[in-house]
């Protein structure tokens, strides 16, 4: 073999050894990166898988807090809403018994305001006929004093013109008339004036039974006597008399019915 070729040989061996060399270089970087990504993606793999374990913790965890706070919400809710419930049925029945007291109430109220009414209706009415009834006493106790001096002077000038005849000696017939006239006059004027002055019915009664004429004596007497004249002044029916008198009854009027209307006042009260 020559030299050329020797050298040649040996540059080849050398070119093969140095490739062979960077080859496993090469193989040896490529394994050691090839290791390197294999460890940073387990690690990575590792981290990830934690972090995915400790997100479903999270969400097992916020899914039972929701669940217990939906558990809560809701038992809260209804509790709620029970005490609302029975609050308002409370306040309902409480409502309702006072809306029933107020119209037992006011129904009572009522009631005795159509009893008062009646009442006060009754005695307005016995009021009203008492008033009608004094007034119609009034009434009459007035004409009954209007009526009494044109009788009184009536009967004095039939008792002058019966002097006059028993003086002059007339027959005692037409005594006998004038007296009986007298008679019926007094007995008219004595029921007239009754209603007012009951006192006076038994001087009138007293006067008819001594005027019957049983002799002449007695004619005499009775002719003088006879009440029709007058009789005493306190038992003349003047106008000064009959005033006072309607005073005084309505006076006493004013009194009983101020009394009533203090008695009303007091029930009322």
């Amino acid at each position: 073999m020559s030299a050329g070729e020797e050298m040649v040989e040996v540059e080849l061996t050398d070119l093969l050894a140095q490739s062979h060399e960077q080859a496993l270089s090469l193989q040896r970087s490529f394994g050691a990166r090839m290791d390197e990504a294999e460890r940073v993606r387990e690690a990575q793999e590792q981290k990830h898988t934690k972090e995915m374990h400790t997100l479903q913790q999270q969400v097992a965890s916020s899914r039972s807090a929701m669940e217990q706070m939906k558990q809560d919400l809701l038992e809260d809710t209804t509790r709620k809403l029970n005490d609302m419930q029975s609050a308002v049925m409370a306040s309902q029945r409480a409502i309702e018994a006072g809306v029933k007291e107020q119209a037992r109430y006011w129904k009572s109220i009522c009631q005795e305001l159509v009893a008062e009414k009646r009442d006060m209706a009754q005695k307005v009415a016995e009021e009203r006929g008492k008033y009608t009834a004094l007034k119609v006493h009034i009434a009459s106790h007035n004409d009954a004093a209007a009526t009494a001096p044109t009788r009184s002077i009536a009967c004095t000038t039939r008792r002058e013109e019966l002097v006059d005849m028993r003086l002059n000696g007339l027959p005692s017939s037409p005594v006998l008339s004038c007296h009986s006239g007298l008679a019926s006059g007094n007995q008219t004027m004595d029921e007239d004036v009754s209603p007012c002055f009951p006192e006076r019915k038994g001087d009138a009664d007293s006067t008819s039974a001594s005027s019957t004429p049983t002799n002449r004596s007695s004619r005499m007497v009775v002719v003088p006597s006879s009440s029709c004249v007058g009789g005493p002044p306190s038992a003349k029916a003047s106008p000064t008399h009959s005033s006072s008198s309607s005073l005084a009854s309505k006076s006493s009027f004013r009194r009983y019915y101020l009394a009533q209307k203090r008695d009303s006042r007091m029930i009322k009260q």
